[in-house]
């Protein structure tokens, strides 16, 4: 399908060239960005998703408000010329086809074969609901029912993809225990197995717990091998090569191929198994009442134990070498994070630290958070022979960004999730901007060019504010519109945003491109 409309130069290219090569000579470029005459719907709209296929051209799935506290899922065409909605009823959750982002000046992907929107029916919250599938015209082609709606991380629905890495079909578990396979262009539904209490798709193979043992089989169905007896949790190695699971009996460790399972010896019933990030390493509680941490490593067979009280661990590379982190809680005292160096003693971080919002890698130490209160604490850099050096304090949710990015990004300081939004360069880490009364939910690195995007001014009874873009090359910050209450990127036909306005008059779904 041709799309009509102005030719602009694409984001992307343009952009990256200018980041990587061009910012000496071009510091006094500006870039403007055009904002459409005209909504594309009208209404109340969140949680914008961004599809689009060749077929069907770009279109977004969102909840539209029809009257308070009363939202319907529907998908609004993003075709230039087209104003065209329809109506997906109620959704817990919904997915579709995405256009992938283009690298390196590449064009992005797009899907040839018709759109597919899936939903799982029912509201926010629901642990179950018939899934659904629709075409572009909101006509409904599969419905599978009462599929069990999982809690993160565990999974709801998964792809499955071709030798190729292509989608070809979506996994989900019923209610009843059946892992079902989708095929929604075909329109095609599969029993795989039946009673399966807990499932996870991984390396082109199902792991479950099937009849209270462990069983790992691949897509179609086809039996690989069944362990233990009354299995409450599993946990699959790098690459797939081997599963450690605790059942009636402990802990043992299955290598895909052998005969039979390796022991495990606990002093105590295990739980919360967990291979470590980046090494050879199994991390499980062999005491778990007692929280006593221990550490195996599958390359030399040393086991180090660590605890009691140890909430939390994790494991982050520092030049090439494996470290240990883990958080330590006792009757009275602060929270305790501590870190372990291959081969070495643990060593006392800080105290009240929040490993869960986020552990990075950064140089010569480590990004972290620490002195959390229960509602803020102080993000900076850990260093082993440095001590905690703060970057900002008040952060109350996780940073984003990081060095991949060029960038560090947090907001602090929240009263109600509106606080600064910091931002700090992803090398040096010297702040490079600072915008007051920013929605913490609303900023977005931009997937297609050195952009940051986020709404200021936040009215909290408007529930939107301005939607500005930070333009790091010349230092512009651009106002895109008002009322604005979220945004979400366009990577095809053309590279651009497509945003949510609630302002009286004006409330509805505008689109957004750079003008270079």
């Amino acid at each position: 399908m041709v799309y009509s409309g102005k030719t602009r130069k694409s984001w992307c290219v343009a952009l990256g060239v200018l980041a990587s090569g061009l910012l000496p000579a071009c510091s006094g470029c500006q870039v403007d960005i055009e904002r459409g005459s005209a909504t594309h719907a009208d209404g109340l709209f969140r949680g914008l998703l961004v599809g689009g296929t060749e077929p069907d051209g770009p279109f977004v799935v969102a909840r539209r408000e029809r009257a308070p506290g009363d939202e319907e899922l529907v998908l609004v065409s993003l075709v230039e010329g087209e104003r065209r909605s329809c109506s997906l009823g109620k959704a817990a959750l919904y997915t579709t086809n995405t256009p992938n982002a283009g690298f390196g000046g590449e064009e992005p992907r797009v899907d040839a074969r018709p759109a597919r929107i899936l939903t799982i029916e029912g509201e926010l919250g629901d642990e179950s609901g018939d899934l659904r599938i629709f075409d572009a015209s909101c006509t409904e082609h599969v419905r599978v029912p009462s599929v069990a709606v999982a809690v993160w991380p565990n999974r709801t629905l998964a792809w499955v993809f071709d030798e190729n890495y292509e989608p070809v079909g979506y996994v989900v578990r019923t209610t009843s225990g059946e892992i079902v396979t989708i095929d929604p262009w075909a329109g095609s539904v599969k029993t795989i197995v039946k009673g399966v209490s807990f499932w996870s798709p991984m390396y082109s193979r199902f792991w479950l717990i099937e009849g209270g043992s462990l069983v790992v089989r691949e897509l179609d169905g086809k039996l690989v091998q069944t362990a233990g007896a009354g299995v409450t949790e599993f946990v699959v190695g790098p690459s797939g090569a081997e599963v450690a699971y605790v059942d009636e009996k402990g802990l043992w460790v299955l290598k895909l191929g052998e005969d039979a399972p390796t022991a495990i010896p606990t002093p105590a019933a295990p739980c919360k198994l967990e291979y470590l990030w980046g090494s050879s390493r199994l991390a499980y509680h062999e005491d778990c009442a007692a929280g006593v941490l221990a550490v195996r490593d599958w390359e030399t067979g040393e086991k180090r134990a660590f605890g009691p009280g140890v909430t939390y661990v994790d494991s982050r590379r520092l030049e090439e070498s494996p470290w240990l982190f883990f958080e330590r809680e006792e009757p009275g005292k602060k929270r305790e994070l501590w870190a372990v160096p291959e081969g070495g003693e643990p060593v006392l971080v800080g105290t009240d630290s929040r490993l869960d919002l986020g552990l990075r890698s950064h140089g010569d130490g480590f990004l972290l958070t620490l002195d959390h209160d229960g509602t803020a604490g102080t993000l900076g850099k850990w260093k082993p022979d440095g001590g905690f050096s703060p970057l900002v304090e008040g952060i109350a949710g996780a940073a984003g960004g990081g060095s991949f990015t060029g960038y560090l990004v947090a907001v602090a300081d929240a009263q109600e999730e509106v606080g600064t939004l910091v931002v700090f360069d992803g090398q040096t880490l010297a702040e490079t901007l600072r915008v007051p009364r920013v929605h913490g939910r609303t900023w977005r690195l931009s997937w297609q060019a050195p952009v940051l995007g986020y709404v200021r001014d936040w009215d909290a009874a408007l529930g939107a504010g301005t939607l500005e873009a930070w333009i790091p090359f010349n230092g512009q910050q651009v106002e895109v519109d008002t009322g604005v209450a979220e945004f979400n990127e366009v990577f095809w036909p053309e590279p651009g945003i497509v945003y949510a306005v609630r302002t009286p008059g004006r409330a509805g779904l505008w689109t957004a491109y750079p003008d270079l």
